[in-house]
């Protein structure tokens, strides 16, 4: 058996270990394997830790918030860590793009046209585009919705090679109908571009090989959904609206 003090201090020390090794899903404390414990103290231990948890739950709840926060943080500063890295390939001035060369905020954009909330965020970067002429942004195609969103990408991308990117991507997002390559090819029409290179354009090997580059940037970088937006060199996952686009703009001139 163990005696009173050394229960207390097994306690105190292997109790925020146990709740985070619960937290990881291990099995038990160290001490609890310790070969200088005999099989029945080791038992004793077990048990004293898991009445403990029973009747302090709360102690795993936090553990868990702490654990998930670390990795939080953790994917965080990966992510940053990868944009810097990547900065030149993420604001490469043959991506697609809208705004001024020489602006002093580029924001990339992580997009799928399958998306809802990248629908919804078209108005916003229209808004900023209009009002702030020194802010660039830049499109990344990210087709992880299904076959047409592939399609999609491809055909914005063959609009590129008619300067009229943006206007395609406009009408993409905008479209309410399948994106199959009748309609997409309609839209193309409607905006005046050569519709047959753009189905050449579409279906070559150097737009596919640009689709694979920004979603192979998107998984380095730790994107793993749509919209997603970079702001200078800090990602913000999910849909911002235009007033976090307008305080995460303020909060990275802030940072010049």
């Amino acid at each position: 058996m163990l005696n009173t003090f050394t229960k207390k201090l097994i306690l105190t020390t292997a109790i925020a270990g146990t709740a985070g090794l619960i937290a990881l899903g291990s099995a038990s404390p160290s001490y609890a394997q310790d070969s200088a414990f005999s099989d029945a103290q080791k038992s004793e231990i077990n048990s004293m830790i898991e009445q403990y948890l029973l009747d302090n739950p709360s102690v795993i709840y936090k553990s868990i918030d702490a654990h998930r926060a670390n990795e939080a943080k953790l994917q965080e500063e990966q992510a940053a860590s990868a944009i810097k890295d990547n900065i030149a390939k993420l604001t490469s001035k043959d991506s697609p793009s809208i705004g001024p060369d020489d602006a002093d905020v580029t924001i990339v954009e992580f997009f799928d046209y399958n998306c809802g909330y990248c629908k919804r965020a078209l108005p916003d970067v229209q808004a900023i585009a209009a009002s702030d002429k020194k802010v660039r942004f830049v499109f990344k195609e990210m087709p992880i919705l299904g076959p047409t969103s592939g399609t999609a990408a491809q055909w914005a991308l063959a609009a590129k090679r008619q300067d009229k990117y943006f206007e395609y991507h406009t009408a993409l997002m905008e479209f309410k109908g399948q994106k199959e390559e009748k309609q997409l090819a309609k839209i193309a029409k409607d905006l005046g571009l050569d519709v047959e290179k753009m189905k050449k354009d579409a279906s070559s090997d150097e737009v596919q090989a640009e689709i694979d580059a920004d979603v192979e940037l998107a998984r380095t970088i730790g994107i793993n959904g749509t919209p997603a937006f970079i702001v200078e060199e800090t990602l913000y996952p999910g849909y911002i609206g235009e007033d976090g686009m307008v305080q995460a703009i303020k909060e990275a001139r802030e940072q010049q």
